[in-house]
């Protein structure tokens, strides 16, 4: 163990490492989980909630934890702050040359925090070191000096800043990518559902009965989701989902190219696909994006601000597919429908196939 990360909290350790589906998870109740499900379902934006968790349950205790840690060095020797990029630099060092000693050997949050203490990244470790441990000392000074000629501030201080800016970026970038690898399948599963369709695994779904639906399909071609309408025409309808912010709205022409053009005679080639979007940026080129894959033959279905499971539930209805639930189209009534009518907590993890676990305090 390095010396820093003896010095964290130990109550916060686990914060260090990455975040992932489970830890977002098992920050809540279950009757929180839920609400987030029902109101994400109806229009709520999925980073309004993962944001504040972030910043109630992660963030702040890693950037609080780095400030104690540094403090309590210092208690114990006065350059402990001024020799930190250094010193980490050298336990990186060791880390990596080590075979044998495991000793020198780090668990991942140790490395995470030399790492951000030294102002290195695992990217940084590849592309800018080139992965090699003979760069790394030369690396920790260069990285004092550069501190040492800041104009602003005091040596120690512009230190304890870049740490906690290094961890703040790697805890934003973790969330945004941990936060979509969740929601689509979460928000996919509890909508379908919602809709009155059954889940069936992708194991057993090519022998399954329609009204239903899988996830992550690949057959010739990728879906997010497929529904089995139980009609002899169209037989499968495909799904996509997605979180796009204004400087992205590509992405939407991305999920347009990923499924392929098995049409019939007279059919456009995006026929029978709906794709589900956060948003519709407010640009000319995302109208246009929008455009040519309704012209294709797409839905396209935005979730912010609008009750989309309703919309999707009533896309489904007009292709035809049977047994579908009611869902109200006033996003309060919705919310309250559904909240009858959703799996429970622990039913939606046990049947996600995302590896999810649930949390031992829902009970």
């Amino acid at each position: 163990m390095s010396i820093f990360l003896s010095y964290f909290p130990e109550n916060r350790r686990h914060l260090i490492g990455t975040l992932s589906g489970n830890s977002i998870i098992n920050e809540m109740s279950s009757d929180e989980f839920h609400q987030m499900i029902r109101e994400c379902l109806t229009g709520r934006n999925p980073r309004i909630h993962t944001e504040n968790w972030a910043q109630a349950k992660v963030f702040h205790g890693v950037f609080t934890g780095i400030q104690e840690m540094f403090a309590a060095g210092k208690k114990d020797d006065q350059f402990f702050i001024v020799q930190a990029p250094t010193e980490a630099a050298e336990y990186l060092y060791r880390h990596r040359k080590s075979t044998r000693n495991l000793d020198d050997k780090l668990t991942t949050s140790d490395v995470i925090l030399c790492q951000w203490i030294c102002n290195l990244t695992s990217k940084g470790w590849d592309n800018i070191l080139q992965a090699n441990p003979e760069n790394l000392k030369d690396w920790g000074n260069s990285v004092l000096e550069s501190i040492k000629q800041v104009a602003y501030g005091e040596t120690e201080q512009n230190i304890i800043n870049m740490v906690v800016y290094n961890a703040s970026l790697a805890k934003k970038g973790g969330l945004k990518s941990a936060m979509g690898n969740l929601f689509e399948s979460l928000l996919l599963y509890s909508g379908l559902t919602a809709c009155g369709l059954k889940f069936i695994h992708c194991d057993a779904f090519e022998n399954a009965h329609g009204p239903c639906f899988t996830l992550d399909v690949n057959e010739g071609r990728q879906a997010d989701a497929q529904i089995k309408t139980g009609l002899e025409h169209p037989s499968k309808i495909d799904l996509d989902i997605g979180f796009i912010g204004k400087g992205n709205p590509e992405i939407i022409a991305d999920k347009t190219q990923r499924f392929g053009n098995q049409v019939g005679v007279g059919e456009k080639p995006l026929d029978h696909t709906i794709i589900i979007v956060s948003a519709v940026p407010a640009t000319e080129k995302a109208t246009l994006v929008v455009r040519q894959a309704t012209l294709l033959g797409a839905r396209v279905i935005t979730m912010s601000g609008n009750n989309w499971v309703y919309e999707l539930c009533e896309s489904l209805r007009e292709i035809g597919v049977s047994g579908l639930l009611e869902i109200p189209e006033n996003t309060s009534n919705a919310r309250e429908s559904l909240t009858r009518s959703l799996p429970s907590s622990r039913e939606i993890i046990r049947l996600v196939p995302k590896n999810l676990d649930i949390p031992s305090h829902w009970n």
